[in-house]
């Protein structure tokens, strides 16, 4: 991002982004590690907040808009405000207790699996019974184990990517985003992606909210 920022190149970002932290995963995975066991139809972990930058934000909106059929984008847009007046603020962990699903889920399937966040690609396990236990309550801290390279390579990634950002665009602001409240603020706002690149205030109550550390 050595030149000015543009609709384009966000796009490109996001796209290199993803890509790069999926060939690190693959260069870099023990072949003796055990399969996992995420599979289609399986959204245990879909019951938490996400964390995602605005261009995943932009990223995920022109999918819904333009690659989604019409009847199943009005489901998934009604289910995103429903959410997102659920949701709106809370913790990790208090959203996670309300044990409410995630807006993009149809059928038990993600309709937005081809432009899902980075956060949500890394998330793996290698049992989905321990996953299902997680979800019931609240998922803690090490209550899932995740593919070790995966791990590292997508979070690598993301602090890469929000480091590129905060350089790239001192004026903008590029906090930690919540996946829900994040694509409905760019829905509802005119230009939102323009705005967003000139330090315009777009992402109001849509920053993600970290769980307070621990005393010792």
């Amino acid at each position: 991002m050595a030149k000015a920022p543009t609709h384009a190149g966000l796009a490109e970002l996001i796209e290199n982004a993803s890509w790069f932290a999926e060939e690190m995963t693959q260069k870099f995975r023990d072949p003796k590690s055990p399969p996992v066991a995420c599979k289609e139809g399986c959204y245990w972990c879909c019951y938490q907040n996400v964390g995602i930058t605005a261009p995943e934000a932009f990223r995920i909106v022109r999918f819904v808009m333009s690659d989604i059929a019409a009847d199943l984008r009005a489901g998934v847009l009604e289910r995103l405000h429903r959410l997102d007046q659920k949701v709106r603020g809370s913790s990790q962990l208090s959203r996670a207790k309300m044990h409410v699903p995630c807006a993009f889920l149809h059928e038990g399937r993600c309709t937005v699996y081809a432009v899902r966040p980075l956060a949500c690609a890394e998330a793996t396990s290698y049992d989905a019974d321990s996953c299902k236990r997680a979800q019931r309550i609240g998922f803690p801290f090490g209550a899932v184990i995740h593919e070790k390279a995966r791990l590292i390579a997508y979070l690598a990634v993301q602090r890469g990517l929000l480091d590129g950002l905060r350089d790239a665009l001192p004026a903008a602001d590029c906090a930690p985003l919540e996946l829900t409240s994040a694509v409905v603020q760019v829905l509802k706002t005119s230009d939102a992606e323009e705005l967003w690149l000139n330090g315009g205030n777009v992402f109001s109550g849509a920053q993600l909210i970290r769980e307070p550390e621990k005393g010792c």
